[in-house]
């Protein structure tokens, strides 16, 4: 089991897999804007300063995103480094002190500092308690690394919504200085008035340009950065995973046996002593209610015995006395029997005697 878990984390490498998505998806935007150059030139010179400021704002996220994954495939890479050392020393190729110098050197590193972090509340005893918290605040890490990229993908749609507006508002300016330039003009000449009417129209048509090229930068920016940010959302889900199977499958067991006394002192630390104290009373605590439950369950055989017991007594007291019952009216019915049996016997005694 532990031979094929290695393998298995290292299937988790999903850091790089992502981080070659991104780029390929990069690839294939820059290959469209080539294709479209012409038409994307144009609809960008429309407002330079806006469109800049959206193109900025989408290569600052790029670029963030990018040194995101890059960390995460950092990160992937060291804690695979930590299995491969957790697995000699479940092989018994690596003492525990070259183990520990091994995780705990991490030089700065954010896996080293975090198992730095695990080594300790196992050493106090806090692994119950504490580990699930520690373990939760990977989640909280990199959903913190992944605000800002949010908050720009955010920011260019805004930014193109903006640009709509003020497009828009442009638009309606010129609109107003055509109709009004018509209604100025009607005595000049049909030529004239459409010369004038074209230079007019390109005030309006400006706006038109700045709104629909403003939006398409901005959603496009938006989308873009969107895919990224999901592809980084992957990358450290799975370098947390992979980090939640290491603590809790191989350094938990491996650290466990050596917490109960310290390298230097040779004492029990005292939040492990209170661990087992309560432990232990606890225990205690069930034997006792169960030693009660027994207690009052042979309690109550008893009294159903006794109660049985009872029951029997009094039923042979009923049998006896309806015995008694019923042998004395038989005795009486018998007795009433008799004395029936003389009164019949003395009127046929008077017939039959003989004459005097």
């Amino acid at each position: 089991m532990a031979a094929t878990s290695l393998p298995e984390r290292r299937v988790a490498r999903g850091a790089g897999r992502y981080l070659l998505r991104s780029l390929v998806f990069l690839a294939a935007l820059v290959a469209l804007a080539a294709v479209f150059q012409h038409p994307l030139t144009a609809a960008f010179l429309t407002n330079p300063y806006l469109n800049g400021s959206i193109a900025a704002a989408f290569l600052f996220g790029v670029l963030y995103t990018l040194k995101a994954l890059q960390e995460a495939l950092r990160d992937t890479r060291a804690a695979d480094q930590a299995a491969g050392v957790v697995l000699k020393a479940r092989r018994h190729e690596l003492s525990l002190k070259q183990v520990n110098e091994a995780l705990l050197d991490g030089g700065g590193r954010p896996v080293g500092d975090f198992l730095h972090k695990v080594y300790r509340v196992i050493s106090h005893g806090d692994a119950a308690a504490t580990l699930p918290y520690l373990l939760d605040s990977l989640a909280t890490r990199g959903d913190d690394r992944r605000a800002l990229v949010r908050y720009l993908v955010g920011a260019l749609v805004l930014l193109g919504l903006i640009g709509t507006f003020y497009g828009l508002l442009l638009t309606i300016a010129g609109v107003r200085d055509v109709i009004a330039g018509l209604s100025t003009e009607r005595a000049a000449d049909t030529m004239a008035l459409i010369a004038s009417f074209k230079e007019r129209l390109a005030a309006p048509l400006g706006g038109m340009g700045t709104s629909f090229s403003a939006s398409l930068f901005g959603l496009m920016g938006a989308l873009a950065l969107g895919f990224m940010e999901l592809q980084l959302f992957h990358a450290q889900n799975d370098h947390h995973a992979q980090l939640e199977a290491l603590v809790v499958s191989d350094l938990v067991p491996l650290w466990q046996p050596v917490v109960t006394v310290t390298a230097q002192t040779e004492t029990i630390s005292p939040r492990h002593l209170a661990a087992l104290l309560q432990a232990t009373t606890d225990r205690l605590e069930r034997v006792a209610a169960t030693t009660e439950y027994l207690a009052n369950r042979g309690e109550g055989i008893t009294r159903v015995a006794e109660q049985v017991a009872s029951l029997g007594e009094r039923i042979e007291s009923l049998r006896v006395t309806l015995g008694d019952i019923e042998h004395d009216r038989t005795a009486d019915l018998r007795h009433e029997l008799r004395a029936i049996a003389r009164l019949l016997a003395r009127p046929g005694d008077a017939d039959h005697a003989p004459p005097p």
